[in-house]
């Protein structure tokens, strides 16, 4: 049973420390409950703007990042670093490790052979850290085209915890991804979008559910379901 979406829509220049408060209140709340707590984290603008508002945020101190692990939710299939989204949240991630969490608690992609070769190996390092059955807090950004993570309009993935593509629509063309099975098993799944150009797609999907076409519409967690958008993306705001 997955939980209601619940929408909402602050202004642009808020919108990033807003949602980073919920998402630290939230972990801390699990962290009183769970002996441990896990992000699922996207990369693109929208998710490193809620990386640097959670980096920059006050909620940060005391949070206990010897129990919290990261996961990535997809990641291009190179060798090129500049390319990779863990590179792209180094600051975010060194910032998490200057407040305290061990490095081995952050769980990259592995880039081997091939990206059907890392999406395997990841899926095993997820059913070895015990998180097979879904992290505790996911934040993913939705691009213009309603995708999310490496979840693409029409395209078919793998069953499973991780997928795989090799024609990507967007470069380059191979590239490791969770599956929207795993990304439905966390506790919570926030969505976000903050750009302008993603105006068309997000009215479309918060008028729908479950659409292939729309992939972002999948996006569900078991206890929340938090769609938050700024004013540029949706006209209703707090």
């Amino acid at each position: 049973m997955l939980a209601d979406r619940q929408i909402e829509v602050w202004k642009e220049e808020v919108f990033g420390p807003a949602v980073a408060s919920e998402i630290l209140l939230d972990t801390h709340r699990i962290l009183e409950r769970e002996k441990s707590a896990s992000w699922l984290v996207s990369g693109g603008r929208d998710g490193e703007k809620v990386a640097r508002s959670i980096a920059s945020s006050p909620l940060l101190e005391g949070l206990c990042l010897s129990s919290l692990h990261i996961l990535f939710a997809d990641e291009r299939f190179s060798h090129d670093p500049s390319l990779l989204n863990v590179s792209q949240l180094s600051p975010f991630l060194d910032v998490l490790k200057g407040w305290g969490m061990p490095s081995e608690n952050i769980h990259p992609f592995p880039q081997l052979g091939s990206a059907e070769e890392g999406a395997k190996a990841y899926e095993e390092e997820i059913i070895d850290l015990g998180f097979s059955k879904g992290c505790s807090v996911s934040w993913l950004s939705c691009g213009p085209d309603g995708h999310v993570a490496s979840l693409f309009p029409g395209k078919t993935h793998e069953s499973g915890l991780t997928t795989w593509i090799d024609d990507s629509p967007k470069p380059p063309a191979s590239r490791m991804s969770v599956s929207m099975g795993f990304i439905q098993s966390s506790l919570e799944v926030f969505l976000v979008a903050a750009q302008k150009e993603k105006r068309e797609i997000v009215e479309k999907a918060v008028r729908i559910w479950g659409d292939p076409l729309i992939p972002a519409t999948f996006c569900q967690g078991r206890e929340k379901s938090a769609w938050r958008f700024s004013s540029l993306t949706l006209a209703q705001t707090f």
